[in-house]
This record gives C-alpha cells, structure tokens and sequence, in this order.
C-alpha cells in the first residue's frame, strides 16, 4: 500500500481541472514587501490546504493544516503575504481502512517523501501579484511565490480568487507542481529506474501533485 501514494497536497487549493492552471518552477525571488497596505492574519480554523496525486491507476487525497500566515491588502488586492502547514497533519481522506489510512499517512511523513520529523513545517512567501481581467474561471489575481518544502524553495505562480469582505478576506487558488524539484523521487515515473518501474507497473507514482489552497485572514 506505501505504493500507491502521492502527494504533498499546500494547502486549501480549489477549482475543477478545467480552472486549473498547471505552473513551471524556477529559483526562489525576493520576497514582495509592502508597508502600505491592511494587514489580515490567517485565520487556521477556515483556511486548509488540500492535495491529490495519483498513480498510473489510481490517486490518494487528502488535507495539510494551514497553522499561520498574515496577507496585506491594499484597494482590495493582495500586495503581500504568506502562510506556514504543519506537516505533522498530514491527512489522507480517501482510504476508509483505519490501518491501511495510517499505513499511508506514516509513509507519506517518512524520508521517503516529507521527512516531517526533519521538516515539520512548509511555507509559501508571495514574491509577486498581478490583477486579472475578465479571467473565465473568475480568478481575480495572479499570485507567484517561494514554496517550501522540506529543504527546497522554488517559486511558482497561480491564479487565485481574491474576495474582500468587511474585515475578512478570502484567497482561493489552485496549482500542479512537479514534486520532484522538492526532491520527493520515491517510485517516481520519470525518474525511477527501468528496472524498477518494470516491478512497479501500475503502482509507478506520477510526478505532478494538485495542490488546493484556501485562506482565510481577517483583519488584525
């Protein structure tokens, strides 16, 4: 069963795949600074991270707590910000079987792929943000940022609805990432070897993850 995983998950991230806007990684950039806008911290009850990967046939789902993080808001767009996943909450939602669910979960925290002992925490620090027009899946910004996880940073971009209600304010967005720039290659499909893909067949892990990300942040 340590087989058939795939993850991270981010959290959070949402949208059919339809909306779904699949990201090319690069180094890490400044982080964006800004002094001038509202700041909103995240609220951890209402904000998650969610992740989907697959196999050759098959996926696993399941969820990342969002434990920190505050965005800066200046005439309704996101100027700044970042949020912190506890790592130590990995959770997988799609298996029923108890000890299967936790056979997974223990796998996924392992070296193998997390190494949550050693990295208990990933974050994302947004390094750009760019307001879209007329998008048709209704995203409103597009957000690019350093995400980190385990040991490595890469900057990635999204589209992200942005809504701003009172003192609250909500970000949703949804990206692919290619897990194996964060040094996650256990079973890979591209990068295992051919003798080892040969034994693994149908349980070969797929490289991109899905990655949903919601936040919630109110004003502070």
């Amino acid at each position: 069963m340590k087989k058939l995983f795939i993850m991270i998950a981010a959290s959070g991230l949402l949208a059919s795949c339809s909306n779904q806007q699949a990201t090319e990684t690069a180094a890490t950039q400044a982080v964006a600074q800004d002094s001038t806008g509202v700041n909103y911290v995240v609220d951890t009850t209402g904000s998650m991270l969610n992740w989907e990967a697959t196999k050759k046939v098959g996926s696993h789902n399941g969820t990342v707590n969002v434990n920190g993080g505050a965005l800066s808001i200046k005439d309704g767009n996101i100027v700044s910000g970042n949020f912190t996943v506890d790592m130590k909450t990995i959770k997988n939602l799609d298996i029923t079987d108890a000890e299967m669910n936790g056979k997974l979960v223990g796998h996924l925290m392992s070296p193998d792929f997390f190494n949550v002992a050693g990295f208990p925490t990933g974050k994302f620090e947004i390094t750009a943000s760019e307001v879209l027009a007329n998008d048709p899946a209704g995203n409103t910004h597009k957000i690019s940022g350093n995400l980190t996880i385990k040991d490595s940073s890469h900057n990635i971009s999204f589209p992200v609805k942005v809504t701003v209600t009172g003192d609250e304010v909500t970000a949703a967005g949804e990206v692919v990432i290619n897990r194996l720039q964060w040094g996650i290659v256990y079973n890979s499909v591209t990068a295992s070897p051919a003798d080892l893909l040969k034994k693994l067949g149908d349980n070969a892990i797929n490289d991109e993850v899905k990655i949903k990300v919601t936040l919630k942040a109110k004003k502070g």
